[in-house]
């Protein structure tokens, strides 16, 4: 079948009239997009979700999923051991997830490259990449690297991190690749043009393993031996990437495909994702699905019933991965507006579909000051602001940790490059680093 039969048998005769209206390299780019679809796939997306409602996407067998605090268990050492063990024998990576632009921050570019204001002015690509490095240096073993972007920040990324010499790091072993796109819709389930091009729009964050595979970087990485993905969003300016207790906590247990870092809830309405078994399997609900009898649901003692807040942190054994790259999520559906046109469809795949599929899921408590502080907003919650004071009294308490004589009401930057979560500090290291890798600030 031809490539005007595709389009005509899916019923998209009015992109095939359109098509046969070009010519030269204006055609050719067309074509280019529309082979990237599955046409089929498409019309079978519109006809589904035109009809369903909100209330399809939560199951009415929902049930909590209980926690614990990660670093209150007894086990807590044992599992860095065998972390840090795992490793050093490299069978671990980082997967960012880093296809996002700072637009809401007021920032032109893609968000890692964002200067969140803290004295050193590093970008968050940069605390990452130095924090990974860290990492590395001490368990003696180089950590692979895949990161995750846009088709429309991908060469602003690779040229940032080529301008910064990779932030010390080999670039052999950082892969860049794009997330995948899916044609928007218009309405009535009519292909939307942006100008003489497909309005291509990014098929979310659940795209990330079709993208890891079909980039080859899956392969890359069983190649490598590795066995252990740690999986992230770049906006989190707190994240301990690959985390060797999160780690060897998998490990440890041989049953589970997977594992999600949690946090208790800061209140019912912080506006984040809960994980909840769903007909006895485990997966998130997202906070706008959530009935509000649910959220607002709280134990005998006070606290909220439906409590395990998302970070966006996980862990995957690359056996699941390498599993759901054949699997095939389900699509979520959003009404935008699209090249002017009101209440479009975008299809996207959410990453913690995942779960359900997969079957089991480890959950990991985390304390959210230490580890969560995401950037999403110019002001407010979930800000620059936020996050630097976050990282300030962080820092500081590693160093009072540490023994060291802080000056009243100020805040701390202790630079990756010298501790990865506090470990290595002393008066010694604080007297000798003051000034360069370790920078005192008052938040305004």
């Amino acid at each position: 079948m031809d490539i005007i039969e595709t389009l005509n048998a899916a019923g998209q005769q009015d992109l095939a009239a359109h098509l046969e209206t070009l010519s030269g390299d204006a055609r050719k780019l067309l074509e280019r997009d529309i082979l990237s679809q599955d046409w089929e796939e498409l019309k079978a997306l519109y006809a589904e979700k035109s009809s369903a409602s909100k209330a399809d996407n939560v199951s009415a067998d929902l049930k909590p999923m209980p926690f614990r605090i990660a670093e209150d268990n007894l086990k807590y050492d044992y599992w860095k051991e065998i972390g840090e063990m795992l490793l050093g024998k490299g069978k671990v990576a980082a997967f960012l997830v880093a296809g996002g632009q700072g637009s809401r921050l007021g920032f032109d570019g893609p968000k890692g490259m964002f200067d969140i204001g803290l004295p050193s002015h590093k970008s968050l690509f940069q605390l990452q990449a130095e924090r990974l490095q860290n990492l590395a240096t001490r368990v003696g073993h180089p950590i692979p690297w895949c990161i995750m972007t846009s088709p429309l920040n991908h060469e602003a990324t690779v040229n940032f991190f080529t301008e910064h010499n990779f932030f010390g790091m080999d670039r052999d072993n950082i892969r860049f690749f794009e997330q995948g796109t899916i044609c928007a819709l218009t309405p009535d389930g009519k292909a939307v043009l942006d100008g003489d091009r497909l309005a291509l729009v990014p098929d979310g964050n659940g795209g990330c393993f079709r993208a890891l595979a079909q980039s080859g970087s899956l392969a890359w990485l069983v190649e490598k031996g590795i066995e252990y993905v740690f999986l992230y969003s770049v906006d989190n300016a707190l994240c301990r990437i690959c985390d060797p207790a999160f780690i060897g906590a998998l490990a440890d247990n041989g049953m589970m495909a997977s594992a999600s870092k949690v946090v208790h809830k800061a209140n019912a309405q912080e506006r984040v994702g809960i994980f909840a078994f769903q007909n006895n399997k485990p997966g998130v609900v997202e906070y706008s699905d959530l009935p509000e009898e649910y959220r607002d649901m709280t134990n005998p003692d006070g606290s909220l019933v439906f409590d395990g807040g998302n970070l966006a942190i996980h862990l995957f054994k690359v056996s699941a991965l390498r599993k759901l790259q054949t699997g095939k999520l389900p699509w979520h559906t959003a009404r935008k507006t699209v090249c002017g046109i009101e209440n479009c469809f975008k299809f996207e795949q959410f990453l913690f579909d995942a779960f359900p599929q997969l079957g089991t899921m480890l959950p990991f408590g985390v304390i959210r000051e230490e580890e969560f502080s995401p950037v999403k907003n110019a002001e407010g919650t979930d800000s620059p602001k936020t996050a630097r004071t976050m990282i300030g009294k962080l820092h500081r308490e590693w160093l009072v940790k540490a023994h060291v004589e802080v000056k009243p009401g100020k805040l701390y930057e202790v630079s990756p490059t010298i501790s990865y979560a506090g470990e290595g500090l002393s008066r010694r290291v604080f007297e000798r680093e003051l000034g360069r890798n370790i920078l005192e600030f008052e938040d305004a």
